[in-house]
């Protein structure tokens, strides 16, 4: 039964104590200062009110400890503005970040996550933060010891040492160590230790500002007010702005800052699979306005832009170009991105058919199970149907288009495979983790003895001590589809990309090994050789709070001869990439290409 809310509010020291009960009457909570741990049982929903002032943005954070929560925000008609629950389990942080319109009271709401799997009881704390109005300094010590924790995760994780040897790592390492000084900010320091993460050549490595920083830049940060696409190493402006005619345009200079200068900080900042650098200029595309902000330029009040024209060289020049806040700017991608063909994908997957030219066009954008209906489940039917429409209309040309997969759960790369093969493949040589323990766990998402001994069992789970005193996949455990039946027996042609990543350059490879598919576009962003990705330790340092996540296991693809160096993507047999005019049309140059080839065929 539920009861009323009892509220007793005691400032202690920094803390705020709240004893919470479930009920209808929201509990008041103070700005900036967290709650005492506090006990939510199953079938509980608590909820919290608050002043928040107009277009001043806050972090809404609830502190799992034990339990795992769904949380909502509510304005004071009862209307839900965001609910989330993150998959962090039972310990970590669910986040909410919001600015409202109008000064005005809130309500938060807190209750279990409805799965048999979750905690009977369990604790958790709330804060509400107002951004901080400067960033505050480090001591020297403290900045030392979270620079140690990084660099000792990595190399107890092995994480970096694939692609380099011990001394080149640890050399890289001690330079970047000797630029720390006394009374940094936590965003000098991750300006720091960033171009170590991207060192380690892993694309799933990452790390990103602390709380307070990110804080800081939506409330006081100012924005580039333009999208960009990269072509042949060349920056180019996808957007006009009011009077300004910038959309086609090649960007030379920013506020008399050299382009290449530009793009050679963000290049020693953005983490990739090997060599690879496709993957690089993708996710530069849409980072390129924050990653300006965080290693340039926080609050410049306007743009100075130094452009060229593509097509006649000429040089253009615009001056006191207005930057954008934080919502100003959320705003303008939200406008900009949906007049832009081709930008982002609408649908997970798409099958077209045409019976003229006896082509299917199959889109296969993510591995995610959560973006399909039914999940796992969900895919496979999708396939199903779909290969069968191809046999039924007796299809002989199919092409395969994953430029935007960036992956998502693992064998589901499998489910597409079995529909192209005619004999079960070997997948990886191996699948390898560095140990089964970590001694630097106090400091991730596993501090907890509970959730540690559950990661340990999970891992224990699908690996093995080998004799050798490696950590290896059970036998069985990552093993391809068998065959289907229906298996398409035509010409098979795969679109690829930068962005074609983790299980989707997976697919691509198993491909590659194993059919006599014909590849077309760029370069993938995903590694040939495969990847360190499946779990990951998400950590967060203790002085400066950057968080981060470190990937585990390292699977080794079964390789054929093929001739591709070590350390890079699958290579298209035919690369294509589009002119700026084209992608603005959106016209599909790569497509184009390939029907060209199947018509000339």
């Amino acid at each position: 039964m539920k009861r009323d809310s009892i509220t007793i509010l005691i400032l202690l020291f920094f803390g705020l104590t709240v004893h919470a009960q479930a009920g209808k009457n929201p509990v008041p909570l103070k700005l900036d200062r967290a709650t005492a741990d506090l006990t939510l049982k199953q079938g509980e929903e608590v909820s919290f009110s608050f002043l928040l002032k107009k277009d001043v943005y806050y972090s809404i954070t609830v502190e799992q400890k034990g339990i795992d929560v769904t949380i909502g925000l509510k304005d004071q008609r009862g209307k839900t503005l965001q609910e989330v629950d993150s998959p962090n389990g039972r310990f970590g942080s669910e986040k909410i970040v919001f600015s409202p319109d109008s000064t005005a009271n809130f309500i938060l709401t807190v209750k279990p996550l409805a799965d048999t799997a979750n905690a009977k009881a369990g604790n958790y704390s709330v804060i509400v933060q107002s951004p901080p109005k400067k960033l505050k300094p480090l001591q020297y010590k403290a900045l030392e010891q979270d620079f140690n924790i990084l660099k000792n995760a990595f190399i107890e994780t092995h994480v970096g040492l694939w692609y380099n040897t011990y001394t080149q790592f640890d050399s890289l390492c001690q330079v970047q160590k000797r630029k720390l000084k006394n009374k940094m900010t936590a965003l000098d320091f991750y300006k720091l230790v960033a171009p170590i993460v991207t060192y380690t050549k892993e694309g799933h490595s990452a790390i990103q500002p602390s709380e307070e920083t990110t804080n800081y830049i939506r409330q006081n940060g100012r924005y580039f007010p333009f999208l960009v696409k990269i072509f042949d190493k060349k920056v180019y402006i996808l957007n006009d702005l009011d009077n300004y005619k910038t959309r086609g345009m090649q960007i030379s200079k920013i506020n008399g800052t050299s382009i290449e200068s530009i793009m050679e900080q963000f290049l020693r900042i953005e983490p990739a699979d090997g060599y690879n650098t496709t993957s690089k200029y993708h996710w530069i595309e849409t980072a390129f306005s924050k990653y300006y902000l965080r290693f340039f330029e926080q609050q410049p009040a306007t743009f100075n832009l130094e452009l060229i024209h593509p097509k006649t060289n000429e040089k253009i020049s615009y001056s006191h170009i207005p930057a954008l806040n934080f919502k100003q700017y959320g705003k303008f991608v939200s406008k900009e991105t949906k007049a832009i063909p081709n930008y982002s994908y609408k649908e997970s997957a798409q099958l077209k058919i045409d019976t003229l030219n006896s082509i299917a066009t199959l889109v296969v954008n993510t591995f995610s199970t959560s973006d399909y209906t039914n999940g796992r489940k969900g895919f496979k039917e999708f396939l199903a149907k779909s290969f069968q429409n191809i046999a039924d209309y007796k299809i002989q040309h199919l092409i395969i288009d994953i430029r935007k997969n960036e992956g998502g759960e693992q064998g589901m790369e499998d489910h597409l495979m079995s529909y192209l093969v005619d004999r079960e493949y070997q997948k990886y040589q191996y699948a390898e983790i560095p140990s089964f323990t970590y001694s630097f766990l106090d400091y991730t998402e596993y501090r907890d003895k509970k959730s540690a001994e559950d990661f340990e069992k999970e891992l224990r789970g699908e690996f093995y001590r080998s004799n050798d005193g490696r950590y290896i996949e059970l036998p069985g455990k990552y093993k391809g589809d068998t065959p289907q039946v229906n298996r398409f027996k035509g010409d098979v042609y795969i679109l690829i990309s930068g962005l074609s990543f983790s299980g989707g350059s997976e697919f691509a490879a198993l491909a590659k090994n194993y059919t006599k598919a014909r590849f077309i576009g760029e370069e993938t962003g995903g590694g040939y050789y495969g990847n360190t990705s499946g779990y990951f330790i998400r950590y967060t340092l203790p002085n400066s709070k950057l968080t981060g996540r470190i990937p585990i296991i390292k699977f080794v693809v079964e390789k054929k001869e093929t001739g591709i160096p070590f350390g890079r993507g699958i290579m298209p047999d035919d690369e294509v990439q589009p002119k700026i005019e084209e992608f603005l049309s959106g016209y599909d140059t790569e497509m184009e290409f390939v029907k060209k080839l199947i018509k000339n065929k």
